[in-house]
């Protein structure tokens, strides 16, 4: 009997992530996020993080390495939205909360038995990105999937990330953030990138996984782009400003 009610705890969390995706699909637009639309209707958003919510540490640690990595993005994205629901209506992400602390390091995330260091309370978003993510799974192409509900981020994947697609969403999110020319743009002419200040902000992944932004940036940009780049000689990197406004769909 132990047996089998393990196994049905093993086997209980579900990992397609649909109730998140059927978020994502209603609410996320090529140029932002529907705010007001999912602020209206959030049933589905409280239901899966409250799906979160139920896994537990020897749950969590049976599960692949990949499975794990797609809980903590997904996690990470929706619980960002969840905040900026519960604010609705804001001009910015920065104007989320009570002052005392920037909503990434509001601990507000009740994971924490999930990640034994944080000795169960709850986690901050910065948690979840800077102390699980980033140095745990060890891969640049995280900072892509990562959605900060602000213009200068990536933009918000629209179905959720999951452990059987995971390396394949990984680099199709790469790729279109890197093909967004609001966020990253490629000027041959002048031999100049400007780029996200996220690469500036995180340059220790990139130089982990590439040897540099630079070398980072040119295997993975659009194919257009990765002739030249490979071959510049002098290759200017400038960061763009990060704009914190509220990537609310126009």
């Amino acid at each position: 009997m132990l047996l089998v009610a393990a196994a049905i705890a093993l086997s209980a969390f579900d990992h397609s992530h649909a109730l998140w995706t059927e978020v994502v699909e209603a609410h996320a637009r090529a140029d932002g996020v529907d705010y007001k639309k999912l602020k209206d209707d959030r049933a589905k958003l409280d239901a899966y993080l409250a799906s979160l919510e139920t896994v537990m540490p020897e749950e969590f640690a049976a599960w692949k390495r990949e499975q794990q990595c797609a809980f903590w993005i997904d996690a990470y994205n929706a619980y960002a939205l969840r905040r900026v629901v519960d604010a609705y209506p804001i001009a910015s992400v920065r104007d989320v909360g009570d002052g005392t602390k920037e909503v990434f390091d509001e601990e507000f995330v009740p994971l924490g038995r999930l990640f034994p260091e944080a000795a169960d309370r709850k986690l901050s978003l910065n948690d979840v990105a800077n102390k699980i993510l980033r140095p745990k799974f060890k891969d640049a192409r995280v900072l892509a999937a990562l959605h900060a509900p602000a213009r200068g981020a990536p933009r918000l994947a629209r179905r959720a990330f999951v452990a059987e697609h995971l390396d394949d969403q990984l680099d199709a999110q790469v790729a279109d953030w890197l093909a967004d020319p609001e966020r990253n743009r490629f000027d041959e002419k002048n031999g100049t990138i400007r780029v996200s200040k996220i690469f500036d902000w995180n340059k220790g992944d990139f130089v982990r996984d590439a040897g540099g932004v630079q070398a980072w940036i040119t295997a993975r940009a659009p194919a257009s782009e990765r002739k030249w780049l490979a071959s510049a000689k002098e290759l200017k990197v400038e960061f763009l400003d990060y704009s914190w406004k509220l990537d609310e769909a126009r």
